[in-house]
């Protein structure tokens, strides 16, 4: 299944959203904010994961490893050293408590993927970005996993109203994406918690300016080509060896086509703060990730968008922004 969402035992999919409905229609949407108790029972999060003894034939067992079982439907997510420690997804949700309590997150989504073996979840930050009116909001994911390869990592996404465009910033300079190991302390979950909405101040502040002035500087069609071709381009350039000019395979003029297209023709991109700005081109390259890109399943895209090419390209494409303003 593209989606690649776990399914409960009463057959609903393991995902819980407010509001809009997600790309793939399965799961439990809401109206109102979740508490972190719905988040777990609603996303299918509320299960534990236990390390059980390997054994080969003869009944021997292996020094060293274990596999991470699933309590609930036995299923085996992973294979873990000795010093592997299982962080239980509502331990996971109890790094966001300190933010809760105090008002300043909300959960959105949350979800599990595969058989359990990854879990997701998304919280509202308080502080909103506007630009030129139009609101960019901030939110927090943070994604985990009982498969023995998945540390615990937390990145800010950002997410314009009007259009839900997903964007993805890493800020030069700024550490937008947090990588945690598996861990109980509480003390560490509240010392975590506040450099999390300490970025997410410093984030909130330099981020703001910039998106303006993005959106206030003009740029006409052949720069914003370049551009396109600038960020997207392979990595390997071909080169003709008697011009010495740079030679892009069909397939990546008509990506760079339909880029323009979208530049120029999408509905996110009508406004007068995004039709011929740069923050409008830099937009349409969250555009191109978030609906032209072709992907295998939305799990490719998500891990894409948050963690792969598509979030270096996104990264790139701001860096490059900026330096146009």
């Amino acid at each position: 299944m593209a989606h690649n969402l776990n399914f409960k035992a009463d057959g609903t999919a393991a995902f819980v959203a407010v509001g809009e409905v997600a790309w793939h229609g399965l799961g439990t949407y809401v109206e109102q904010a979740l508490t972190a108790e719905e988040a777990i029972k609603l996303g299918g999060l509320d299960f534990d994961v236990m390390k059980k003894s390997i054994s080969v034939s003869g009944g021997k067992k292996i020094d060293g490893y274990f596999a991470t079982e699933r309590q609930d439907t036995k299923d085996v997510l992973g294979i873990v050293s000795k010093d592997y420690q299982i962080v239980q997804n509502s331990e996971v949700f109890g790094f966001f408590d300190p933010l809760i309590d105090r008002a300043e997150a909300i959960y959105q989504t949350a979800g599990a993927l595969g058989k359990g073996e990854k879990i997701f979840i998304t919280a509202k930050l308080p502080a909103d970005i506007l630009v030129k009116g139009e609101t960019v909001e901030n939110y927090l994911l943070l994604s985990s996993g009982h498969d023995g390869k998945s540390a615990i990592q937390i990145g800010f996404t950002s997410i314009r109203v009007v259009c839900n465009n997903t964007l993805n910033m890493a800020l030069n300079g700024l550490k937008n994406k947090i990588t945690i190991l598996h861990f109980k302390n509480a003390q560490q979950k509240l010392e975590t918690a506040s450099k999390v909405m300490g970025m997410a101040s410093k984030y909130t502040t330099e981020l703001a300016p910039i998106l303006n002035r993005m959106a206030e500087v003009k740029i006409t069609d052949e720069k914003l080509r370049e551009y396109f071709v600038e960020v997207l381009k392979p990595a390997k350039e071909l080169i003709d060896k008697e011009t010495l000019e740079t030679k892009y395979s069909t397939r990546f003029i008509k990506t760079i086509d339909e880029v323009m297209a979208f530049a120029h023709n999408h509905p996110t991109q009508q406004s007068k703060e995004a039709k011929g700005t740069v923050w409008g081109a830099y937009n349409a390259i969250s555009g191109y990730y978030g609906y032209l890109k072709n992907y295998k399943s939305q799990e490719d895209k998500m891990n894409d968008l948050y963690f792969k090419q598509g979030a270096k390209k996104i990264e790139q494409a701001f860096e490059l922004a900026k330096e146009m303003v």
